[in-house]
């Protein structure tokens, strides 16, 4: 089948109305030259080359390896699509071919390709953006973020200034190496639920610490939360969660818009819940605390046990918000066996012993 293009022979500047017939061994152009005599010309197919242009429906061939060289353009829809689908390795490459054989399949994969680096963007790389951000943030404007947090919070929640004037006696008494100021309250409330906030606040809920049976028990408690305040887990969290807005502030330098995001959502807080390698980092690093404090590490699992008699009906939010709970009594439970020469600590149980006066 014949296609129409335009002629160069290399030695003039005149254009050639010519046709050209393709094979798999070569191409025949034919035309008329300025005397009206016809002339072919062999193009082998192993020296034709395709050469770049800019304009839209138009293709161009060059033939030879050395100047000057014979070329021929067309914008024969019939030639250009019959080259689109051919195989020949110097006229298209093998994504040529793909995207123009079979053009739904490869709008296909193309389209699969980008919803796959949506999901890994937004799985892994946002997310660790995010991560990162909330790790590199100041100790400064880690506690501002915990202080804006706590006010927000606390305007729903009824605090007992008695009994965390005491409990806030206990943990100053506990040999606890923070990077963060520590200050705990109380939360008048039914709910057996604890949480710790970004920059060194605690809240324990009334309900939690009633069911609490010694300072064991106690301790196992407030380490388990200043982990999570050590390690910002609560804040790598909330910027988890909310890592696209984070990202985008991050990319373009603007750290107070990333954290401008994190205090509009502020509430997010109290609803956050871990994983089980977090949860598991700070049972671990709350039983170092026991253990600092000269306590029984079997604070731990008994405090998980007091937690757990509770009717799987009725499921507390502390339970809700961290997993695993009979496995963590079981590993709780063989480190705790292992301790040597449990102390009695005199001064926390006296601590102990004011807060339960308030009940």
């Amino acid at each position: 089948m014949p296609f129409n293009t335009n002629f160069f022979d290399g030695k003039t500047s005149r254009t050639h109305r010519a046709t050209v017939h393709i094979s798999s061994l070569n191409w025949r152009i034919s035309y008329v030259d300025e005397y009206n005599s016809p002339i072919d010309i062999l193009w082998k197919s192993e020296n034709i080359k395709k050469t770049d242009v800019y304009t839209k429906g138009l293709v161009s061939f060059s033939y030879g390896d050395m100047f000057t060289f014979q070329r021929i353009e067309s914008s024969d829809k019939a030639f250009i699509d019959f080259i689109n689908n051919s195989e020949h390795k110097n006229l298209n490459s093998s994504l040529d071919v793909l995207l123009h054989r079979s053009k739904n399949k490869s709008l296909t994969v193309l389209l699969l390709t980008l919803v796959g680096l949506a999901v890994i963007m937004y799985f892994y790389i946002i997310p660790a953006v995010a991560t990162g951000f909330a790790s590199t943030l100041s100790k400064e404007n880690v506690i501002d973020f915990g202080d804006y947090v706590f006010r927000v919070i606390t305007t729903d929640l009824d605090i007992d200034e008695e009994a965390s004037v005491k409990l806030q006696a206990f943990v100053d008494e506990m040999k606890i190496e923070s990077t963060f100021p520590l200050q705990v309250y109380v939360a008048k409330s039914s709910e057996m639920n604890a949480f710790a906030l970004s920059g060194g606040k605690m809240i324990i809920f009334s309900s939690l610490l009633e069911k609490i049976e010694n300072e064991a028990q106690l301790t196992a408690l407030i380490g388990h939360e200043v982990s999570h305040i050590e390690n910002r887990h609560m804040l790598k969290n909330l910027a988890r969660n909310l890592g696209g807005g984070i990202f985008v502030s991050v990319l373009f330098g603007d750290v107070n818009g990333a954290t401008t995001v994190l205090m509009d959502n502020a509430h997010m807080f109290t609803q956050l819940s871990y994983t089980r390698r977090l949860e598991k980092e700070a049972d671990i690093f709350g039983l170092d605390i026991m253990r600092n404090n000269d306590v029984d590490l079997h604070g731990m699992p008994q405090l998980f046990e007091i937690l757990q008699k509770k009717s799987p009906i009725d499921v507390p939010t502390y339970l809700s918000n961290h997993p695993m709970l009979k496995d963590r009594i079981d590993y709780t439970k063989q480190i705790a066996r292992d301790q040597k020469g449990v102390l009695i600590n005199s001064v926390l149980k006296e601590k102990w012993s004011k807060i339960q006066q308030a009940y």
